[in-house]
């Protein structure tokens, strides 16, 4: 899955619309690692009560602003999902998380806590990227910055891809008690004009690229991007690149 989605709305980043019918109708949720609060918000404005953590005070401000701008009314909390969740028993109705789980340090832990919160019959909706190499949007990148600067500059968001194929998450919602489980890979496209366009939306919207690109030169950014435009011609239709996601 991809936080950059030319045909969403701002807002609406991949995948939300089906985590948003994945849990229709609860009444409460809990987005867990909420982030920057855009899916919880989505979710309050389809009417639920919705709780959000995250382990960054920095990043709740943003949720806190995002709420703010779209009229609704959240709770926001500091709360990590590697330890126990500071929730009762059956406290939801339904357990979000959008590219937070493949990021925990034992899955299988933290979904058995999503299920001692959620209440008997509740729902978990969970999103993680594919394998990378369904995801040419960040894996080319990625690729094309370890050719140029070295593998260690290359060497972030390694849990990329992790618990990506649909047995992995199967297998691991299942080993927590879940019932009824069912996953599939949602597929989609990234359209760019150019190499050069990528890089620059990878910087602003994605925080590893951002810290790269700003710690670069001009000549070793015109280098990444011309060894990132190798690797995309192979998704080049007509003028523009259709680029995996």
């Amino acid at each position: 899955m991809s936080e950059l989605d030319s045909d969403k709305p701002a807002g609406s980043p991949f995948g939300t619309s089906e985590l948003l019918a994945a849990v229709q109708g609860a009444g409460r949720i809990l987005d867990a690692g909420c982030g920057s609060g855009r899916l919880t918000v989505e979710l309050a404005k389809n009417g639920a009560a919705v709780t959000g953590i995250d382990t960054s005070e920095s990043r709740l401000r943003g949720a806190r602003t995002r709420a703010a701008e779209a009229g609704v009314s959240l709770q926001l909390r500091v709360g990590d999902f590697n330890e126990p969740l500071p929730f009762d028993d059956g406290s939801f109705d339904a357990v979000t998380n959008r590219l937070s789980l493949m990021a925990a340090d034992d899955p299988v832990s933290t979904l058995q806590e999503f299920r001692r919160i959620l209440k008997e019959g509740g729902q978990v909706a969970t999103a993680v990227w594919s394998s990378p190499a369904e995801n040419r949007w960040f894996s080319a990148a990625r690729e094309a910055i370890a050719t140029v600067l070295g593998a260690e500059r290359a060497a972030f968001a390694r849990a990329f891809g992790r618990i990506g194929s649909t047995t992995e998450a199967q297998e691991v919602h299942c080993a927590a008690g879940l019932r009824d489980v069912c996953a599939n890979v949602l597929q989609g496209e990234i359209v760019v004009a150019s190499a050069a366009e990528h890089w620059t939306r990878l910087a602003t919207d994605i925080g590893h690229f951002g810290r790269l690109d700003d710690s670069i030169s001009v000549a070793q950014r015109a280098t990444i991007v011309d060894e990132l435009a190798a690797k995309l011609e192979p998704h080049r239709s007509g003028e523009i690149l259709l680029i995996p996601r």
